[in-house]
């Protein structure tokens, strides 16, 4: 009886000792987030313009970031993160006219960007919840930014390509779970947008 009660207090403290050390992030583990970034620099100055005259218009979406981290040990992850954001704004003339088109004289500039980029994350939490990491990530990336208009006379289109495909980013981030599998996350940092925030699951 005496051995009997041994063991379940053996198993007992056994439980409550692995339960105090566990952690959010684990070596073998592998965790995905989807996520919406805002404060980037392009699409604000696009949308300026429209903040300040009456004849511009804008359309943006983005950032959006997914993410795929798979962890190699207990602090450091590597995966991949993708992202996109686009913005446009288009200029209307009301004082010019153009038949041919059955509207006035608009001129648009769009402009996007997308990457794929290889990213290693340190993590240095030890709750079973809450996840603190740093993170950088090097690869692709590219881009264009095109201007039209719907002068019938001339063909003032342009393109512009982006010269360089080569992308970096570095950011602060935790992420903090509801449950053993689903939570939230949140970055801060040099990326596609200042601050970014979405949900996060592991498996």
């Amino acid at each position: 009886m005496k051995t009997l009660r041994r063991m379940l207090l053996v198993l007992a403290m056994t439980t409550l000792v692995s339960g105090a050390f566990a952690q959010s992030f684990e070596m073998g583990h592998s965790s995905v987030q989807v996520g919406y970034g805002f404060g980037n620099f392009i699409r604000a100055i696009f949308k300026t313009y429209e903040d300040t005259y009456s004849q511009f218009s804008f359309k943006g979406t983005g950032p959006a970031f997914a993410k795929f981290e798979y962890a190699v040990s207990d602090k450091v992850g590597v995966g991949v993160n993708l992202a996109y954001v686009s913005a446009s704004v288009s200029y209307t003339d009301t004082s010019v006219f153009v038949p041919s088109a059955g509207t006035f004289y608009r001129q648009t500039l769009k402009w996007y960007n997308v990457s794929a980029l290889a990213r290693i994350n340190v993590h240095f939490g030890s709750n079973d919840k809450f996840d603190p990491y740093w993170g950088a990530g090097l690869g692709y990336r590219t881009g264009k930014t095109s201007y039209t208009d719907n002068d019938p006379n001339y063909d003032n289109s342009s393109t512009l390509k982006t010269y360089i495909p080569f992308g970096f980013e570095t950011t602060f981030g935790a992420r903090y779970y509801f449950t053993d599998n689903i939570g939230i996350y949140a970055e801060t940092g040099l990326a596609k947008a200042v601050f970014q925030v979405g949900l996060s699951g592991k498996f």
